[in-house]
């Protein structure tokens, strides 16, 4: 069975990045004592907050940050099941990378205390200003392997992980014992333990993304399979902003928009002002995939010649999904 889109699973996944603390290395860090001295005891982000505080307190916080980091890393054991993983990575030939939030001399320490090869590509804090969950943190590390976010796969073991996999476009997987309350919405798969994950790697399932999940309620997979298959032509002057056709189009499962070559002028935007304005005097094209890239990752546009046998739905997004099931064939649609 295939499992790509509309569909995915961590098996087919065409990259994999992972994160270090909690995911390949268990370093046990506690950050409590940090979070008391600079930021009274507030559940801050760490990294992100420190702006808050002077030149000399930021300095102070790092070099804290990285004495707690060295310590667990001289102390790490190897998360239970990820030895498994990593061999079912390397033999299967998917590319992998580490992106962590962690200083890198804390992950080169803490790969020799547990005596993991580490990949061609490690991510750190070190490499720059932006750490997960900023998404460039993650599509730069695609950029670095050679592949598409929309094809990789995130796995991670806090919110922040997921929060990143979400805004980046690409899937992610949570391996924790226990869970938050308030993670949910932001769980598209997650496991108690790596041999749980492991399992999914040698009996594959099929996992309906977060973003098909209410489409799939209401009509099934295979309405969600057919709605994939099909290559919408958007209307040239919808009656509603466009952005809010194509989410409701993609949200159906729509996996091709037909969209003919012309510039992505001020006067459109200014009817399409859900769409980003720094893609102005961009293709029309261009500015629909920005659109689109972290929203629906499975859907793609295409210019009006590269696509034959496209098909023009209802200006009113409120009736394309009675359309596509009139066309699939389907009489039971309530409305």
């Amino acid at each position: 069975m295939s499992y790509r889109a509309p569909f995915w699973s961590p098996s087919h996944a065409d990259a994999i990045l992972f994160d270090w603390d909690g995911v390949i290395a268990d370093t046990s860090l506690d950050f409590s004592e940090i979070r008391q001295k600079y930021y009274g005891g507030r559940r801050a982000m760490l990294l992100e907050d420190a702006d808050e505080l002077s030149p000399d307190m930021r300095a102070a916080l790092m070099r804290d940050l990285r004495e707690v980091e060295m310590r667990g890393a001289r102390a790490a054991t190897p998360v239970p099941g990820i030895f498994k993983i990593l061999s079912w990575v390397r033999e299967h030939g998917v590319p992998w990378a580490v992106v962590s939030r962690n200083s890198k001399d804390s992950i080169l320490e803490a790969a020799r205390t547990i005596s993991v090869g580490l990949p061609r590509v490690v991510r750190s804090r070190d490499d720059g200003a932006r750490v997960k969950p900023d998404p460039s943190a993650l599509i730069e590390t695609c950029d670095l392997l050679g592949v598409s976010p929309n094809q990789t796969l995130l796995i991670g073991d806090y919110i922040y992980d997921m929060i990143g996999a979400r805004r980046a476009g690409m899937r992610g997987a949570l391996v924790r014992g226990e869970l938050e309350p308030d993670w949910a919405d932001w769980l598209e798969r997650s496991y108690r333990s790596m041999d749980e994950m492991y399992g999914d790697l040698l009996a594959p399932v099929e996992i309906v993304p977060w973003e098909y999940q209410e489409t799939v309620e209401r009509n099934g997979t295979e309405f969600l399979r057919f709605a994939h298959s099909v290559a919408l032509l958007p209307p040239q002057e919808a009656t509603s902003d466009m952005g809010c056709w194509l989410t409701r189009a993609a949200s159906l499962g729509v996996g091709t928009f037909v969209i003919p070559r012309r510039e992505f002028s001020p006067a459109m935007w200014k009817r399409n002002q859900t769409l980003d304005a720094a893609c102005m005097g961009l293709g029309l094209p261009d500015a629909l995939r920005c659109f689109l890239a972290s929203r629906f990752p499975f859907a793609s546009v295409v210019e009006a010649d590269d696509v034959r046998g496209a098909v023009s739905p209802p200006e009113d997004p409120d009736h394309i999904e009675g359309f596509l099931l009139g066309i699939m064939g389907r009489s039971d649609y309530a409305g």
